[in-house]
């Protein structure tokens, strides 16, 4: 998350530079871990039997952190590397790259509202907090792809995708 995109706009454009953006993280990280609750004493844990008992409980806030936080965080980044793997080998298309984009909208605002209500049970603040921040940090990665696609296309895409896409390079 944000390897690809940063390092793009860092080296291809003068849209962000390394300052500014570790400013945006390090004020984020702060306004979040200010934000962020006390870890609970006690906390009822539940053992979902399937995978919609699983969606339902981490939804309501009923799951360890850990138990909401890290499948969906393997699942949004191995999705992320998979499509800028297929999108620099061209076999995949600028339409599919931004459809799958979609498609992982929806999850993303799952998991951050499944995160947010979780995080009130875990060892510590300062993981509920980083939890919280990445969460954050996955809308903040779906935005600069937005800014790669509509500004700086020729940094990600190759003149054939481009040309299907808008019909010029």
């Amino acid at each position: 998350m944000l390897i690809n995109s940063l390092s793009l706009l860092f080296a291809f454009t003068d849209f962000i530079n390394e300052w500014e953006a570790f400013g945006i993280i390090l004020v984020l990280a702060v306004l979040i871990d200010w934000i962020s609750p006390q870890p609970a004493e006690f906390y009822e844990f539940r053992n979902p039997q399937s995978l919609y008992y699983y969606l339902h409980a981490s939804w309501l806030g009923h799951l360890r952190l850990k138990d909401a936080f890290w499948p969906f965080f393997i699942l949004f980044n191995a999705v992320l590397v998979y499509i800028d793997y297929r999108i620099e080998e061209g076999s995949f298309t600028v339409a599919s790259w931004v459809t799958v984009h979609i498609i992982m909208t929806m999850p993303l605002i799952y998991w951050t509202g499944a995160v947010w209500r979780c995080s009130d049970k875990c060892s510590s603040k300062r993981w509920a907090s980083a939890a919280r921040l990445l969460t954050v940090l996955a809308f903040l990665e779906f935005g600069l792809r937005w800014v790669i696609l509509d500004q700086y296309p020729n940094i990600l895409f190759n003149c054939q995708q481009m040309i299907t896409q808008w019909g010029d390079c």
